[in-house]
């Protein structure tokens, strides 16, 4: 079924992002490894605060108001790398290869959604997620370069 208003791309999002947080909550408890449970709680955490924007717009205010969106990097490292599942045995560099790829997706939902839209509000809101997935995307590339890189 192909999304066609404005709510049920709306509700897609949210669902997105409901799932994006179980996501990262469920592995965050399987993972043994500290430092990979901490980057998995924190990314849950911003995924409820992703659901949580999207939920709290309102669409009977949507009108035409000029809006800015800041650009983010990407080094496009997930573009090379090669996914897995998350299970108890994984390593930092497995749960930080994963969440490039999860935020990626998530990325390009909200990109690809900001250009279906007519509404200019929607528009900006799904260009203002997407900016931020790029960036999270970013901040773990630069955290992979920086650590698991630097072990080479």
């Amino acid at each position: 079924m192909a999304i066609k208003t404005l709510k049920e791309i709306l509700d897609q999002a949210i669902q997105n992002e409901d799932e994006a947080n179980r996501f990262y909550s469920e592995a965050a408890n399987t993972v043994n490894d500290p430092s990979a449970k901490v980057l998995l709680n924190e990314f849950a955490a911003i995924e409820l605060k992703h659901k949580t924007v999207l939920q709290d717009f309102d669409l009977s205010t949507v009108d035409e108001e000029h809006h800015t969106v800041k650009e983010a990097h990407d080094l496009h490292l997930s573009d090379y790398l090669l996914d897995k599942e998350i299970t108890p045995d994984s390593t930092f560099q497995d749960i930080m290869i994963h969440a490039m790829k999860r935020e990626q997706k998530a990325y390009q939902f909200f990109k690809d959604m900001a250009t279906v839209v007519s509404s200019v509000e929607v528009k900006n809101l799904f260009e203002d997620l997407a900016a931020e997935e790029l960036d999270h995307k970013g901040r773990i590339e630069t955290e992979y370069d920086d650590v698991i890189y630097k072990e080479f």
